[in-house]
């Protein structure tokens, strides 16, 4: 097929290399603009536009990819189907009916589930202890396209958004070629989805990163491990902002105060929450790289009394 594909982070790179290493005419890479990044503000490539151009696929970087401009560039390539795999901006009509096969989405959750913006936080933060990735042909409505094929992905007790990110990415390309091969085929045909079970995954609040130790521990250890490593759940010690990024809930035992703080044993790092405990086993302080937590306690030297706070 001769394919234009939008994407724009790097879960979408192993989909548009899967695609090219199966015979696949790779027209256009359409990717969001470069953003300014780090402490220079200095503009990177997107991850999309920095591997399409590795490869010798040129890249195009539109503001808005519906614009008349940009949905007559791609009018005039001719594509047989348009690939999107978190590309970032919302395709409108016009795009949308452009390509004879089609918009051809990859949705990491099992749709109708989690639709929106954030599955793969929410499918942990939410204690689902399955997830998966779809293929879908893309409507106006979000993430409510029919649906091509689907896959599984187990959560465990330790998965984290980064181990999520990493299965969806690899498992997604896989997903993608294989419904690009039967769509060319012709033996596969789309599948309404059933509205009435669909559930959504909003966009993660900024204000829904801070951990409030009086919660559950189960409830608790699913939002840190839902938002790691990015963008992170956090909390206060001695005034400075400590991001939490493993953990797992401690059975059994006595419960310890929402929010104290215990070294047990060699450098284990226990926390109380509302009902229960979590041993922390990574953490970021607030101007530091991730860290280990049993190095933060050496150099933290926590004391009887101490706690972490909500300011």
């Amino acid at each position: 097929m001769k394919i234009v594909f939008l994407g724009t982070p790097q879960i979408a790179v192993p989909t548009m290399e899967k695609l090219l290493s199966h015979g696949h005419e790779l027209l256009l890479a359409v990717s969001q603009p470069d953003r300014p990044s780090g402490r220079g503000r200095k503009l990177l490539p997107t991850p999309v536009k920095k591997r399409a151009l590795e490869l010798g696929i040129p890249a195009y970087q539109p503001p808005n990819v519906n614009s008349g401009e940009s949905v007559e560039k791609l009018r005039a390539l001719a594509p047989d189907a348009i690939v999107v795999v978190a590309f970032g901006q919302i395709l409108k009509e016009s795009l949308l009916e452009l390509p004879p096969y089609g918009c051809i989405n990859l949705h990491a959750s099992l749709l109708p589930l989690l639709r929106g913006a954030a599955p793969i936080n929410r499918a942990i933060m939410d204690g689902h202890a399955i997830t998966g990735i779809t293929t879908m042909k893309m409507n106006r409505r979000m993430d409510a396209g029919e649906i091509y094929l689907r896959a599984e992905i187990p959560i465990g007790p330790t998965t984290t958004a980064g181990d999520l990110h990493d299965a969806v990415m690899v498992q997604g390309a896989e997903l993608t070629a294989e419904t690009l091969r039967r769509i060319s085929a012709g033996d596969v045909t789309p599948v309404p989805q059933d509205d009435a079970k669909a559930t959504f995954a909003p966009k993660i609040n900024p204000a829904e990163r801070e951990l409030d130790w009086t919660g559950d521990a189960d409830t608790l250890d699913r939002k840190i491990r839902g938002l790691s490593p990015s963008p992170g759940a956090y909390t206060f010690f001695r005034g400075k902002r400590l991001l939490i990024l493993r953990s797992t809930v401690e059975p059994g035992g006595m419960n310890v105060a929402p929010g104290s703080v215990r070294v047990c044993g060699p450098e284990r790092l226990e926390v109380g929450a509302g009902n229960g405990r979590l041993v922390l086993f990574e953490v970021c302080p607030e101007g530091k790289k991730p860290m280990p937590a049993a190095v933060w306690v050496r150099g933290a030297r926590i004391g009887d009394n101490d706690r972490f706070e909500n300011l």
